[in-house]
């Protein structure tokens, strides 16, 4: 069953907000087993929005749309609807009197009145009259209009649209979907091995790989569990120390995962990545109960008053080096007497350098149990790149070891190694 989703807003043409919302509804209506043909994003005027709604609706069995039927003047939704099928707009009772009991219109009640003028046949979808959004049917195809904000737009969604379309279109095949995360590989490389594979594991299935830097994210769909499984399993032979979750979760959500199960704690010491690394690690929810602390030694003089680095050896070797990166490590292990300390230290750009270390050389430091090792990375892109792949890289070192062991520190943009015992 094919249906279109149109959002709408001017604020999502000029890209100033991100439209989180187009990705919940194709995640949500794609696993109930219903199409999207189309989504299409339109600017706040009614010209547009009139002409779109009545293509559409000719091409699609159902509309979602989002946004514009709010209070304010760019809100011009219901009056496109109008425009577009010939409709009265009429005010709804039961929603005027929710709007002069809520106390977010308060003070601007002769203003929010606008969000009770709906066109007519509308129905409301909150049953309470909380939020905008309505059902309307036009030419016997059902139309959701549905409001922009987030987390009104996914409760509707859920509650009152999908079971409203599985009671008007029961069949259906449903499809299960899988999101496979990796890092430290290339979409190319996946595609190669995927492309390799017998048609008999391909052909259930629909593929999409889609990059979001610095991970891989490969999203299956297909009508049965079983072939979801066999495929996967088929991948880990070639790309299990790449795969970070068979679930939709980031590295950083995964380490976490595996440190509070093992009731072990991390600490950090940074440089060229700025702090990057500890606010990733505690972007995670109950962070707490694994992450100690964070240090951002950026002077040679912090990282020898709060770390211990020796002064020789950042004469000697550089600030930038396996030598300071394990001096590193070890300090704020040594410091906090947490099970796992991770360090960076490197050129993330664009100035700055030497000939053994151009930009882009990053070296990071793992300390655990009675060995340190660092390890030299030769990173490319942007400053911003270089500090998020070099912050992922040691969480990924981290997450290698839990798993793993240590006998699997191989990466793509690695160019050495050194290690010590104490």
């Amino acid at each position: 069953m094919i249906g279109a989703l149109i959002f709408i807003g001017d604020e999502l043409i000029c890209g100033a907000i991100e439209n989180t919302n187009s990705v919940f509804a194709g995640r949500i209506l794609t696993s109930y087993g219903f199409e999207i043909g189309e989504i299409v994003t339109l600017p706040d005027k009614i010209e547009f929005i009139s002409k779109y709604l009545k293509d559409l609706i000719k091409k699609y069995k159902f509309l979602i749309i989002c946004g514009g039927l709010g209070p304010t003047d760019d809100d011009l939704t219901n009056l496109a609807v109008a425009k577009a099928f010939n409709l009265e707009l009429k005010e709804n009772k039961d929603f005027l009197s929710a709007i002069y009991l809520a106390k977010e219109y308060r003070k601007s009640q002769e203003i929010a009145k606008k969000m009770a003028l709906l066109p007519e046949g509308a129905l409301p979808l909150s049953k309470n009259f909380s939020s905008a959004g309505y059902f309307l049917k036009i030419k016997n195809k059902p139309l959701f209009f549905l409001p922009g904000v987030p987390h009104q737009f996914e409760n509707l969604l859920q509650t009152e649209v999908i079971p409203k379309l599985l009671e008007l279109f029961p069949d259906r095949t449903k499809r299960i979907i899988k999101t496979l995360r990796f890092f430290d590989l290339n979409e190319t490389d996946l595609n190669q091995v995927i492309n390799s594979l017998p048609e008999d594991l391909l052909s259930p299935l629909k593929i999409g790989y889609y990059p979001v830097f610095p991970e891989l994210k490969l999203i299956l769909q297909g009508k049965k569990e079983k072939d979801l499984e066999v495929f996967i399993n088929r991948l880990k032979e070639t790309f299990l120390l790449h795969l970070i979750s068979e679930r939709d979760e980031s590295l950083p959500q995964v380490v976490g995962k595996l440190l509070k199960k093992r009731e072990e704690k991390l600490a950090t010491a940074e440089s060229c990545t700025g702090g990057m690394l500890a606010s990733i690690i505690t972007s995670v929810s109950g962070s707490s109960l694994y992450f100690d602390r964070g240090f951002v030694t950026y002077s040679p003089e912090s990282k020898t008053e709060l770390l211990g680095i020796k002064k020789e050896t950042i004469e000697k070797f550089d600030i930038v080096s396996y030598e300071v990166a394990m001096e590193m490590a070890e300090g704020v292990r040594k410091k906090t007497k947490v099970d796992y300390a991770l360090s960076i230290t490197g050129f993330a750009g664009p100035t700055g350098g030497t000939p053994e270390n151009p930009v882009g050389t990053v070296y990071i430091g793992f300390s655990y149990k009675n060995k340190i090792k660092a390890f030299r990375f030769s990173l490319s892109g942007d400053r911003n790149q270089i500090q998020l792949l070099a912050s992922y890289t040691s969480l990924d070192i981290l997450r290698r070891y839990l798993l793993y062991g240590e006998s699997f520190f191989s990466y793509r943009f690695a160019t050495g190694i050194k290690e010590r015992t104490f």
